[in-house]
């Protein structure tokens, strides 16, 4: 999606997509994707400069036609929560329901390792991540750890499991 589209749904993919967890932070087309990221975040953001790796997530790839586009990490911050880090899909994946798909995968892994819900921080200047996590049943709740400060922050968290 581009910046200023808010629109949320989705064209269905006209390839195949498959979604991926990986166990190793160092795959190459992670890192590829992980670089893109922050590279989009620099954009907005000309002052943030992270880590593109998150210590201590487990992240997830989505290939389409099996070229890598899009990831997404989930951190244990306790709590019985997760933490949704470095969501990203390429120019070429987008507004296919390709990131809808990703934290689907995500929220079926937290579940599977007993977190009950799971939260986000965006930021004011992505309205389309913020239209996304929306449209997928996330709500606004408090800023929490290091983004309780941040007036660029929005934080959203969802219930998960049964």
């Amino acid at each position: 999606m581009n910046p200023g589209d808010l629109s949320t749904a989705p064209t269905e993919p006209s390839g195949s997509v498959t979604i991926n967890r990986l166990v190793d932070p160092t795959d190459p087309d992670l890192v590829t994707l992980l670089i893109a990221t922050i590279a989009d975040l620099n954009e907005r953001y000309p002052d943030y400069d992270p880590d593109p790796v998150v210590a201590d997530s487990e992240y997830f790839v989505a290939r389409l036609d099996g070229a890598p586009v899009g990831c997404v990490g989930l951190r244990d911050i306790g709590g019985g929560r997760g933490e949704i880090k470095r969501m990203f899909v390429a120019v070429d994946g987008r507004r296919r329901g390709i990131a809808a798909r990703l934290v689907t995968a995500l929220e079926e892994r937290a579940a599977e390792r007993g977190l009950s819900s799971v939260v986000l921080e965006t930021g004011i200047r992505q309205p389309e991540a913020i239209a996304l996590y929306q449209a997928i049943g996330y709500i606004p709740i408090d800023a929490f750890g290091e983004f309780s400060d941040s007036p660029l922050s929005r934080c959203f968290g969802k219930t998960i499991g049964g």
